[in-house]
């Protein structure tokens, strides 16, 4: 299996996961022959992309990480700001990526709903518990940490969507309204008894850096808490290899050069170190392009060197592995 965007996708194609509503209930399921009727009405809910069967990923089993009912759920908790369903989605979120075989795992795109706020509360969820996962947090640290990660940006929800997407440079003014994101969070959570004291102030503490010139209190090193480290690498890494209406995502290989180069300035290089062991960038089933030129499709991650997966030219259908083809490398995902 594969995944392919909607609009790349023809029509007769094989469903390989099951796609689920808003309410966690089939829209089709798996194996589905896709009419175009369907694939228009998906694109029309926000569906980004689907996984398909075809001839050249034949053999190729893509894990899910969450189940679309977690993501569609939470996504639901999220737009009714039920800080309490938000905080059991968080929970689940642990429960699910705990029980998987190895820590190690593609970090799957989230399908793009219809704000961008909302599947990246869940990558940054996601990110944030693989991270401390590999770092050795117990299960109650865990929980407290999917609940941070989820809420993180959760006073985005009342910053109108012509700042948040806005193309143009942002004014001072709007510059203000987005850093006000943290305190705004807290201020939404700082009354919930059932959310702890920790979560809120990871919450406030998120945009915090190591070299105290972050917001909104300019917090420095050790002052800063570990779940607010952890948060604000894995915010900036979606962030980075997402796309907004005003850039294009980028690179993932990019996106971690980027992180390196700021740790102990923005970032703690333990996390950053942690992020790059644990998360694999260019996800299994997904097309990229080669320095070369070619188009490939990631068939199988090197544990060794995330940056290095195998593929097979999507033209040829010669296999690659990267980790010995070294005058290759991936300069942009196309899926």
């Amino acid at each position: 299996m594969r995944y392919l965007p909607i609009h790349q996708i023809s029509e007769d194609s094989i469903l390989a996961i099951p796609v689920y509503n808003d309410s966690g209930s089939i829209l089709l399921n798996a194996n589905t022959v896709l009419k175009r009727a369907y694939l228009s009405k998906l694109s029309l809910l926000g569906y980004a992309g689907l996984y398909i069967y075809d001839d050249i990923s034949e053999g190729i089993f893509v894990k899910e990480l969450l189940s679309e009912q977690l993501k569609r759920s939470t996504v639901r908790a999220l737009k009714s700001f039920n800080l309490d369903a938000c905080r059991l989605m968080a929970h689940s979120i642990v429960d699910e990526l705990i029980n998987q075989s190895d820590v190690a795992v593609d970090m799957v795109n989230i399908a793009a709903f219809d704000n961008y706020t909302y599947a990246h509360c869940i990558n940054v969820s996601v990110l944030s518990v693989i991270v401390g996962m590999g770092m050795g947090l117990n299960y109650d640290q865990l929980k407290q940490l999917s609940e941070a990660a989820l809420l993180h940006d959760i006073g985005k929800l009342s910053i109108s969507l012509g700042i948040l997407n806005k193309k143009e440079k942002l004014t001072d003014e709007e510059m203000a309204i987005i850093r006000s994101h943290p305190e705004e969070g807290y201020k939404a959570i700082k009354d919930n008894f059932m959310i702890s004291g920790i979560v809120k102030n990871a919450v406030l503490s998120h945009h915090e850096n190591e070299d105290g010139s972050g917001y909104p209190r300019k917090l420095k090193g050790n002052q800063i808490h570990l779940y607010a480290k952890i948060i604000h690498v894995c915010d900036v890494y979606d962030a980075l290899v997402s796309n907004r209406v005003y850039r294009k995502a980028m690179n993932p290989a990019d996106a971690l050069e980027y992180l390196m180069s700021n740790s102990w300035i923005m970032f703690d290089v333990y996390c950053v170190k942690k992020i790059m062991e644990y998360v694999s960038p260019y996800p299994t089933g997904i097309t990229v392009e080669l320095s070369n030129g070619q188009r490939a499709l990631v068939v199988e991650q090197n544990r060794i060197h995330h940056l290095r997966p195998k593929v097979v030219i999507t033209d040829t259908e010669e296999e690659v592995d990267l980790m010995k083809v070294l005058n290759l490398t991936i300069v942009k995902i196309l899926t």
